[in-house]
């Protein structure tokens, strides 16, 4: 099985980066290998530019998006790792959403809508957040993140999702932390067993 991992959190230090070093740790006892996409540290262009959007009209996509696509194609399993500011992702990931996941490649427009190109794939989603899980369902906004790239991307593209937020990572004690960094293990251990036909 091979991983494509998408880091989306700036600097060297943070809950998000505790998740990354578990994930590769967990890959690695599991004999995933995988790929680390960080995309800050890559300086990844986020903007989907006009130029961008008429090469991929001519199905000749810019030597960036054509790497990242290739990584997408070759993996088993996309695994996502990021913090939710604003109830979505930071700017950096949705802009590799824009460029990345384009028509033709991840979807096509058939007569009844979209149809996910990207069958057969596993994801895994994690995310972290300063709100606990309790004021998140009281404002439904537990359901805004969810929808947003379980429902409206991944899952639409093809993808069998695996979502998991961890709330409230700022306030809760070292002993909550390391629980819920010992679920990710998990969730990546258990990730091998083939998807259900």
């Amino acid at each position: 099985m091979k991983a494509c991992i998408v880091f989306a959190h700036e600097g060297d230090h943070s809950f998000n980066h505790e998740i990354l070093s578990r994930v590769r740790k967990a890959c690695e006892a599991s004999n995933i290998s995988y790929v680390v996409r960080d995309l800050y540290e890559m300086n990844f262009q986020p903007v989907f530019t006009a130029l961008d959007m008429k090469r991929i009209e001519h199905r000749n996509p810019s030597s960036d998006i054509e790497e990242e696509q290739s990584l997408i194609t070759e993996s088993d399993l996309l695994i996502m790792i990021y913090p939710v500011w604003w109830w979505s992702p930071p700017a950096i990931l949705k802009g590799y959403l824009d460029r990345i996941f384009t028509d033709g490649f991840a979807f096509r427009y058939e007569s009844d809508g979209p149809v996910g190109l990207l069958q057969n794939k596993r994801a895994l989603v994690f995310t972290s957040t300063r709100e606990s899980a309790k004021e998140m369902a009281e404002q439904g906004l537990d359901l805004v993140v969810r929808k947003q790239i379980v429902e409206g991307t991944l899952e639409m593209i093809g993808y069998e999702v695996e979502y998991q937020n961890f709330a409230a990572v700022t306030e809760v004690d070292d002993e909550a932390r390391e629980l819920m960094l010992r679920l990710v293990e998990r969730k990546i251990h258990a990730i091998r067993e083939p998807i259900p036909l």
